[in-house]
């Protein structure tokens, strides 16, 4: 028995249970002859309504989150220019994006060489030669004839 009351707990929403209670109430107070069509409705709706109140409270909750992410101090990347937090030598720095530009040369390098030997063995390889394709088919006829000689 707790068990359903825990499962019902997550699907009756305050905001909701009070939404309906108003329209139920509405319902009442003017239109009496719809009771019998009323009610039911209403607690057919009671899940399916506060799931919809929790989604938009969790999408207010993500929104807000990211505004303070937003707002929160940038952080910067090797690729954006910076000032440095200590006082530091023009050649100083000027030694030191010198020898960035040097691994970034030699990594570039290396990429460029891979590529080439890629390029190289992809137009050295023979062409596909028919035997591979003929040995794909050689199954495929077998069980055609093992079905044609059972039939």
């Amino acid at each position: 028995m707790s068990l359903v009351l825990q499962s019902l707990k997550c699907c009756l929403n305050p905001k909701v249970l009070i939404g309906l209670a108003a329209a139920g109430l509405a319902v009442v107070l003017l239109a009496p002859n719809l009771i019998a069509g009323a009610f039911p409705l209403l607690l057919a709706l009671v899940c399916p309504l506060s799931m919809l109140v929790m989604m938009g409270g969790m999408s207010r909750m993500g929104t807000k989150k990211e505004s303070e992410q937003t707002s929160a101090p940038h952080i910067l990347t090797s690729a954006e220019p910076h000032a440095p937090t200590m006082a530091v030598s023009p050649d100083a720095r000027l030694a030191l994006l010198r020898a960035q530009q040097q691994i970034l040369a030699e990594q570039n390098a290396a990429i460029a060489a891979e590529i080439a030997a890629l390029d190289a063995a992809e137009t050295a390889a023979p062409p596909a030669s028919r035997a591979p394709r003929q040995a794909e088919r050689v199954p495929a006829l077998a069980d055609g004839r093992a079905a044609r000689e059972s039939a």
